[in-house]
């Protein structure tokens, strides 16, 4: 039987050139699969209101989906900040409290403002009503390892100033959680911090006041898109938990109507390295994400892991994943290929090994040049004979 309808994938793969609409767009999270792929796929294996679970939701493609498709969704990372946005991005912030959004930025500007006049030693029509009103100007600048090296100074004070006024202004825990995701999102861009995929320090000569325009450019594109999401989005369930999917005994046995999900794949990523910078303002532990990422750089790579781990690992992953999804539902996984100490590692047998492990069986399959995929891959990844799969499997239960 086919379950796939392989021509329109591919169809999807190659062409696909909107891959940030709405929500996705938010922040950056690299090697995320494009979302048509998971809307085909919750469109061709659920109905309304069944519920989908992504086990490794990275920063939550699937759940809009879901949402979008009038499911129900249950996202599970390791990763705190993929968390952090996947809620943001499935989550519906009502018209009245967006509307505060530019009394917000303009207080912001002000203090931005003064900041800028005390450094230029000048003063602006807007400092000097800032110093009338006799508002509180203070705020605390972060304090984490090699800070001054990936700051220069009038953007720590700047990003201190946009962190604490989100903080400290009275607003619903929708908005808060909206605008610390935007605050986030042009940390590295405001940086030194190469790239989103290179993490190495670089001169970047970040002028007074870029900051907060940054900051401001991307909450009012994130308002405009949000507007939009509020009235085509469903009123569907998204849960999304910080945990690890090798411990999944928090969620219930039978629950989920359908998993899809694209696991790590191999020795190609380190979540953790390259949003440090974001983990270290946002407060989060990026050091349990780091030794805890299955599949990482840091594990293959530097610390010299055999493919072994990695299976082992995933055979914990999927022998939770048998027992959360109802029996004769589907499992889709998307996976690439990997090279682990200089040979080709298969993502698909990767999958068939797994799943004479823990009750699934491989139904149907389409693979492609992951070229074709891995747009937002470094181009050290991106090779001729590496492939990615889609592979539809069944529990046995």
């Amino acid at each position: 039987m086919t379950y796939l309808d392989k021509e329109n994938i591919m169809r999807v793969v190659m062409n696909s050139k909107d891959t940030t609409y709405l929500t996705h767009n938010f922040h950056p999270f690299s090697a995320k699969f494009i979302p048509q792929i998971p809307k085909l796929m919750i469109e061709r294996f659920s109905k309304e209101n069944e519920t989908i679970l992504d086990p490794f939701c990275g920063s939550g493609t699937t759940l809009v989906e879901a949402k979008l498709l009038k499911r129900n969704s249950i996202g599970v990372d390791i990763h705190p900040l993929g968390v952090f946005i996947s809620k943001v991005k499935t989550t519906k912030v009502p018209e009245d409290e967006l509307e505060k959004i530019p009394i917000l930025l303009k207080k912001i500007e002000r203090r931005i403002d003064t900041f800028i006049s005390k450094n230029q030693k000048t003063k602006t029509l807007l400092a000097l009503i800032e110093e009338t009103r006799h508002e509180d100007f203070s705020y605390t600048l972060p304090n984490f390892t090699n800070r001054d090296h990936w700051f220069q100074e009038n953007v720590l004070n700047e990003l201190s100033i946009i962190y604490e006024n989100i903080n400290n202004t009275e607003m619903s825990l929708e908005l808060k959680d909206f605008l610390l995701l935007a605050f986030s999102c042009i940390i590295v861009t405001v940086s030194n911090q190469e790239s989103e995929t290179r993490y190495a320090a670089i001169k970047k000569d970040i002028s007074l006041g870029q900051p907060f325009l940054f900051f401001k450019d991307k909450v009012l594109d994130m308002t405009k898109r949000m507007k939009v999401f509020n009235k085509v989005a469903s009123e569907c369930d998204v849960k999304v938990y910080h945990a690890d999917s090798r411990e999944l005994n928090f969620l219930n046995e039978n629950i989920a109507d359908l998993i899809i999900t694209s696991p790590p794949y191999p020795n190609t990523y380190d979540y953790y390295l390259y949003h440090k910078l974001r983990m270290f303002w946002l407060k989060m532990d990026w050091e349990r994400a780091k030794y805890n990422e299955i599949g990482s750089r840091l594990r293959h790579s530097s610390l010299k892991e055999p493919i072994d781990n990695y299976i082992n690992d995933m055979v914990r992953c999927f022998t939770h994943f048998n027992r959360i999804l109802k029996p004769g539902k589907k499992f889709i996984i998307i996976i690439g290929d990997s090279i682990i100490q200089k040979e080709l590692i298969k993502g698909d047998l990767i999958i068939k090994e797994l799943t004479t492990r823990t009750g699934f069986e491989v139904v149907d399959e389409i693979e492609y040049n992951l070229g074709y995929a891995s747009r937002t891959f470094n181009s050290a990844f991106r090779n001729k004979e590496k492939e990615e799969h889609i592979i539809v499997m069944k529990n046995e239960k």
